[in-house]
């Protein structure tokens, strides 16, 4: 009779042995799962902002095509705003600018007729592990003080995102 109970005791525990083993086994699964999971969030959250910089940078005031009254030009900058905006820029990218652009690189690259680069934005995050680059083609348009007709160029901005 004693030895009956003992068997069973045993079974008991082995069975709670090999339950507990799976229990552990789903938990590192589930785990391993959700840290994936959240790693894949972050990098699509990442596109995210980096698709929103391009699209404010592309939009901004201080550097797009404009005639006085008239309509703004599509996926224009004016070279003779791109050189005085990188020292505006400067002057307030730790306050007003940082609130637009947070931690990221903002360059603005003409082609053609001859390569020419802007640096207009760049505030790197210390601790920064990943970065998101992305690409606009935009028109450049130079107003030559001589002529009364603009010379169009051909670039891109290049934004980068730390996160």
């Amino acid at each position: 009779m004693g030895r009956k109970g003992q068997m069973q005791m045993t079974e008991t525990i082995a069975i709670l042995f090999i339950f507990f083993i799976l229990l552990l086994f789903g938990i590192i699964f589930y785990f391993r799962y959700q840290q994936s999971a959240f790693q894949e969030k972050q990098e699509e959250l990442l596109g995210v902002r980096a698709m929103e910089t391009t699209l404010k940078a592309l939009f901004m005031p201080e550097l797009i095509c404009s005639r006085g009254e008239a309509e703004p030009e599509d996926n224009c900058f004016d070279t003779l705003k791109l050189d005085s905006a990188a020292a505006v820029l400067e002057d307030n990218k730790d306050d007003y600018y940082f609130e637009i652009f947070s931690y990221a690189k903002i360059t603005v690259h003409q082609v053609y007729p001859e390569e020419k680069e802007w640096l207009l934005y760049e505030k790197t995050k210390p601790e920064s592990t990943r970065k998101e680059p992305t690409f606009f083609v935009v028109t450049l348009r130079d107003e030559l003080s001589d002529s009364t007709q603009a010379q169009y160029g051909f670039g891109y901005v290049s934004v980068e995102v730390y996160s």
